[in-house]
């Protein structure tokens, strides 16, 4: 039908070109000539307007009989090369794996930890993320420099000390930015000041933040570390307060150590470094190898931004956030912990990436004064900031 409907200019163009012909080589050509040129033109035009719509023009006929005129034949068109071929496979892009070791067991200062895996926010970034537990609260960030974890949850005084002994750590985030530490001591044991602990028995978990801890605290009484007897009781700083087994426990001060004492009928004398020499610090930090933090810096950095992600929602909707921790870690709810959720909101850091480089600058000149360690080395050594995406 294409071909059909072109034949009528077709045939007009053939016509008027012989009849310029004629007119150029007959100019006496006249007007009857010109009429009988037409008449033709518009008998064809009435065949192809007739064959527009019936089958029955013979082109076989005239493609014979025209010497000059060749039409070449319709192809069908073929279909786009794209429908031809078989459809791309969708790969969904690597995941990678991060190994982190906590820094004791479960407890509600790790939220962010938390809520990042149940909201999927860890396999937003691409990671596949595995938390672990240490049997021995000194071993994470040795298991890092080991290069047999990838991060490390621990404090901030005991990486300085740490790094100070060669250890190759670098504290690449923050969970929480305020001292959580102080000492708790048994009320039954006339323990009302600080000046009362001297020749008594102390209880720590983690050894550098002890020594680093006690030393402030003590700095104002006339007695010293030398003075008093330490007692390493690891994961059992409660139980061996309640037991009777020390007269008092050192380090992180979580919710439920201060209540399990309680819950047992011990009454307990909290002393703060708040007022001490002791300068701010971060509680709990993220720690690196710092030898292979190149290679893990990408994932590192999906890790801290899925963190803030979940602070930030955390903060918004707390008590939705509660239910979702204790229905993932059915081990914290606890009415200890359900009532120390909104103080432990309040202390998660809202931007887990920022480094406070003054503070760690601050934090290790005073170690070298106090003689708790044997240099200085430069912040950018052992803490460092990783832009987030």
């Amino acid at each position: 039908m294409i071909v059909e409907s072109r034949l009528p200019a077709i045939l007009l163009g053939f016509v008027l070109a012989a009849s310029t012909h004629l007119a150029q080589a007959e100019p006496s050509l006249g007007k009857n000539a010109v009429e009988a040129a037409l008449q033709v033109t518009s008998e064809v035009d009435n065949d192809a307007a007739h064959s527009a719509f019936g089958d029955d023009l013979p082109l076989k006929e005239f493609s014979e009989s025209s010497e000059t005129l060749s039409l070449d034949p319709v192809v069908a068109p073929t279909e786009p090369r794209f429908a031809e071929s078989e459809p791309e496979t969708i790969t969904p892009p690597p995941t990678h794996s991060l190994h982190v070791m906590l820094d004791w067991y479960i407890n509600p200062y790790h939220a962010a930890l938390i809520v990042a895996r149940e909201r999927g926010l860890l396999d937003q970034g691409g990671l596949d993320v595995t938390f672990g537990a240490p049997a021995d609260p000194n071993v994470p960030p040795k298991l890092v420099a080991a290069e047999r974890a990838d991060l490390a949850l621990m404090s901030q005084p005991a990486l300085h000390r740490l790094v100070d002994r060669g250890l190759p750590l670098v504290r690449v985030g923050t969970l929480i930015p305020v001292p959580l530490s102080g000492i708790l001591a048994r009320d039954d044991r006339d323990i009302n000041s600080l000046a009362d602990l001297e020749g008594r028995t102390i209880g720590y978990a983690v050894e550098d933040e002890a020594q680093v801890l006690l030393d402030g605290l003590l700095e104002q009484q006339r007695f010293g570390l030398e003075a008093v007897k330490l007692e390493r009781v690891d994961f059992s700083l409660s139980q061996a307060l309640a037991n009777g087994d020390v007269d008092a426990v050192v380090g992180t001060l979580r919710p439920l150590d201060r209540r399990q004492s309680a819950q047992q009928g011990v009454a307990t004398r909290e002393f703060s470094i708040d007022d001490s020499v002791i300068p701010l610090h971060d509680a709990l930090i993220l720690v690196a190898n710092r030898d292979g933090l190149s290679e893990h810096r990408r994932d590192i950095s999906h890790f801290l931004d899925a963190l803030e992600r979940a602070t930030a929602w955390m903060v918004k909707h707390p008590q939705a956030a509660w239910e979702l921790i204790r229905t993932a870690e059915p081990a914290l709810d606890t009415p200890e912990n359900n009532a120390a959720w909104p103080g432990v909101l309040r202390l998660l850091a809202l931007r887990p990436s920022l480094l406070q480089t003054q503070r760690y600058a601050r934090f290790e000149a005073y170690l070298k004064a106090r003689g708790l360690i044997e240099r200085i080395t430069p912040v950018s050594r052992f803490a460092v900031e990783i832009e987030t995406p």
